[in-house]
C-alpha cells in the first residue's frame, strides 16, 4: 500500500512500527515511506515481559504517530491492541482508518487466551469499539459485516483484499521451471504456509489419508505450531512430498488444488491470504470452515466446501472419490475472472484511500 500510495498518489507516507515483534525478532524486508522504529521496552523473553510489551507497543505507536503531521492515519492490527489504543487515545481528534487484518481482542478467544464472557474480553472488545474509526479497511464483504455490528452508525468501507499480486504472470523462464515432484498424470493437491491455532490440522490430514492409493499426490510445505504433527503423519504415506524450507512462488501453480482451512471460531478474525494467494495462481482452493468466512464468499465459483463438523470425514471422502481433472479444468478456469476482480477492486481501493 505505501508503494503505491507513494508512486501512483504522491502521498507522504510515514510508517511508525515497533523494531522487533512480540517475541523479539526483527524483520528485514523493503520499506516505503519514512520509517519511525520504536524500541519495545520489556524483555520479550518472560510471559510478563510479552504482556507488558503487548499493552505498552499499542500505546506507544499511537502516541508517536497521534503527534506526527498527517491527513489520516491507517491503525492495523498489529500489535493486537493498536485498535485499542486507537479508540482510546485519536478517539475523533484526528482522522483515521482500521485497516483490519487479524481481529483483536477477538482473536484471544479464538485462540483460548481468554472467555468470550470474561471482564477483560468484555472490557476489552467496548474499548476498542467505543469511537468509530472515520473510514474502515477490511479484507473482506464479510468481515466487514461483521465489524459494523460494533458501531452505532455505518462507518464508510473499503474492500482491500490481502495477499493481491499486483504484478504480471510468471515468466516464461520460471513457467519452464517445473519442480520435481510435476507429475501432470496425478491430481496434485497441496498445502503450503503456517498450521497454527486458527487451522485444522485434521482437515489436512484427512485430505491426505483418502487421497492415498488412487491417482493423486499431495504436496506439503508447512511450518507453525501444528505443523511437525502434520509432517510425522504425512511421511508415513508414499503418494506425500514433504518440501522443507518453502515452496518457489512460480511451482504453486503446479498443485492442482490448493487446500485452505480456517476454523470456525477464528471467522473474521483472520486474513484470508492463503486462499487469495491460491487463487492467484489461477489454481482452485478446498475451503473447511465456515460458509460465512470470506475464503469461502470469495472463492466459491472456484472452491469446494468442507463443513468443519462431524460430517467432514465424510465430504472429504466424497470430494476425492469424484474430483476429475475436467471439474478442476472448469474452476480453474474460473479464477481468472476472480483474479482480475481482485486486482482491480485493490486497485480501487488504495485509491480510495489516496483520495482520503
Amino acid at each position: 500500500m505505501a508503494e503505491y500510495l507513494i508512486k501512483d498518489s504522491n502521498a507522504e507516507v510515514s510508517i511508525f512500527c515497533m523494531d522487533a515483534d512480540a517475541d523479539g525478532n526483527t524483520a528485514s524486508m523493503e520499506v516505503f515511506g519514512k520509517v519511525f522504529r520504536l524500541k519495545q521496552r520489556f524483555s520479550p523473553n518472560t510471559k510478563i515481559g510479552k504482556l507488558l510489551n503487548m499493552l505498552y507497543d499499542g500505546y506507544i505507536l499511537i502516541k508517536k504517530s497521534k503527534k506526527h503531521p498527517s491527513d489520516l492515519i491507517i491503525v492495523t492490527s498489529s500489535p493486537p491492541l493498536l485498535p485499542f489504543w486507537a479508540s482510546i487515545l485519536i478517539k475523533n481528534k484526528r482522522k483515521w482508518a482500521f485497516w483490519s487484518l487479524d481481529l483483536f481482542p477477538e482473536g484471544f478467544v479464538s485462540a483460548n487466551t481468554i472467555k468470550e464472557s470474561s471482564g477483560i474480553f468484555r472490557f476489552l472488545k467496548k474499548r476498542t469499539y467505543k469511537h468509530a474509526p472515520d473510514l474502515l479497511i477490511s479484507l473482506g464483504e464479510e468481515q466487514a459485516k461483521h465489524i459494523q455490528k460494533n458501531y452505532q452508525n455505518p462507518v464508510p468501507t473499503i474492500i482491500l483484499p490481502a495477499g493481491v499480486t499486483l504484478e504480471e504472470s510468471q515468466s516464461e523462464a520460471q513457467q519452464e521451471d517445473k519442480p520435481d515432484w510435476y507429475k501432470p498424470e496425478l491430481i496434485t493437491l497441496g498445502y503450503f504456509g503456517n498450521v497454527g491455532q486458527a487451522h485444522n490440522p485434521e482437515f489436512i490430514q484427512q485430505m491426505i489419508s483418502a487421497s492415498a492409493g488412487k491417482h493423486f499426490q499431495f504436496i506439503l510445505s508447512v511450518y507453525g505450531i501444528r505443523a511437525a504433527e502434520v509432517k510425522d503423519f504425512a511421511r508415513q504415506l508414499d503418494h506425500v512430498v514433504v518440501v522443507e524450507n518453502g515452496l518457489a512462488q512460480h511451482h504453486l501453480q503446479y498443485i492442482d488444488v490448493h487446500l485452505v482451512t480456517l476454523r470456525t471460531v477464528w471467522t473474521h478474525a483472520a486474513v484470508p491470504s492463503k486462499a487469495v494467494t491460491a487463487i492467484s495462481t489461477g489454481r482452485p482452493i478446498v475451503f473447511c470452515g465456515s460458509e460465512e468466512s470470506d475464503n469461502w464468499q470469495m472463492f466459491k465459483q472456484a472452491a469446494w466446501f468442507i463443513p468443519e463438523t462431524k460430517e467432514m470425514n465424510d465430504a472429504v471422502e466424497q470430494l476425492i472419490s469424484g474430483i476429475t481433472k475436467e471439474e478442476i479444468a472448469a474452476k480453474a478456469a474460473l479464477t481468472k475472472n476472480i483474479i482480475v476482480t481482485l486486482k482491480q477492486q485493490v486497485l480501487d481501493a488504495y485509491l480510495k484511500i489516496g483520495q482520503n
